[in-house]
């Protein structure tokens, strides 16, 4: 009777029902994202219907516990969503789509701050790529700077969407607090001559961290800012901090990109535009290692004087740039630094942010 009993605990805990416990959308410029909050992992499969065009999205051994509403459908490729169950024990959502979509999932395991998800990301189906943006010289009326360009600097507001980040003293959320930070930044530098800056990300969306380098490169930028806002487990930490590429995470990177030089044909793009494809592999880990020096010597030296300048307004964490293996930081041409402009769970730098 004993063996009897436990094989159908194990049978029942086997197809135990998946709770869905919510679902979040995020609009991108390029993409969508639907994120599904489960208690626990479930297998499921996507797949497209046309005429009209709908994406059906089928989770195994689950329910859902409520409903639907309040999303923002009123932009993006989602017209609307509909849902039921799916034979016995399964659970079927239907999303009405204004256009036909090219869809990705795949599961996230739980972390600190949420449980087992289900993440949908929609692409447009007729996708026109855009072309790289390409700066404008800046003309002086009074002197000549002809074949001068504007000095365009990235700047990436941290997390986003469904990463938010650090959540501070008083459920403040870093991405929102980045977010403003980098706004200000890009209105301060289009007020100056000369300047041109490119947000990264302008809303509340997430991008993955080598996407972020990415766009940077294609808007032919000179600096890559990263903005950040720190926390720790005690609240009395706080003041500010300026990274820069670490020595191994530039080692390691150069070797990342040597091996994938094939598909790389703009690979020192931001000092030059210098390809790589078709240099022999000693010629290219020689000017590969040439620009990674050079781009980190620059990325200490103006992480420095960042640091030095934001000392005159606010307390600093270290009085020096600190160097640490940051995915954002990898770029082999484009200077690069990462700031974390304060603590979030330190009760006095929270209440500063204004959004």
């Amino acid at each position: 009777m004993r063996i009897v009993l436990a094989v159908l605990m194990i049978v029942t805990q086997s197809i135990a029902f998946a709770d869905v416990q919510g679902l979040r959308l995020w609009h991108a410029p390029e993409s969508s994202r639907l994120v599904f909050d489960l208690d626990r992992r479930a297998e499921h499969r996507i797949f497209p219907l046309s005429s009209p065009n709908r994406l059906v999205i089928d989770i195994d051994n689950s329910k859902l516990l409520t409903e639907l509403k309040d999303l923002p459908t009123q932009t993006g490729p989602i017209k609307s969503v509909r849902w039921g169950t799916r034979g016995k024990t399964g659970l079927r959502i239907v999303l009405d789509l204004r256009e036909a979509v090219e869809p990705k999932s795949f599961p996230l395991a739980p972390n600190k701050q949420y449980n087992h998800r289900l993440v949908v990301d929609l692409y447009p189906k007729n996708k026109t790529l855009k072309p790289a943006v390409v700066s404008k010289p800046v003309i002086d009326d009074k002197k000549s700077t002809k074949g001068n360009r504007n000095i365009i600097i990235a700047i990436d507001a941290g997390h986003g969407g469904e990463d938010p980040g650090a959540i501070g003293h008083g459920g403040i959320y870093e991405k929102k607090v980045v977010m403003s930070i980098a706004k200000k930044l890009a209105a301060y530098l289009k007020k100056e001559k000369g300047f041109q800056a490119k947000l990264i990300r302008t809303g509340d969306y997430y991008i993955g961290l080598r996407e972020r380098t990415k766009r940077a490169r294609k808007s032919n930028a000179d600096l890559f800012i990263s903005i950040h806002a720190d926390a720790f487990s005690s609240p009395k930490a706080k003041g500010s901090s300026v990274f820069a590429l670490s020595q191994r995470g530039a080692s390691s990177e150069a070797a990342r990109w040597l091996a994938d030089k094939e598909n790389s044909s703009d690979l020192i793009g931001g000092v030059g535009a210098l390809s790589l494809d078709d240099k022999e592999d000693v010629l290219a880990g020689v000017l590969l290692d040439l620009s990674m020096t050079a781009s980190l010597g620059m990325s200490l030296e103006l992480g420095q004087s960042v640091l030095n300048s934001m000392g005159g307004v606010s307390k600093l964490h270290k009085r020096k740039v600190e160097q640490a293996a940051f995915a954002v930081l990898k770029s082999p041409d484009i200077p690069s630094v990462l700031i974390e402009t304060g603590f979030l769970s330190n009760p006095s730098e929270a209440r500063k942010c204004h959004f």
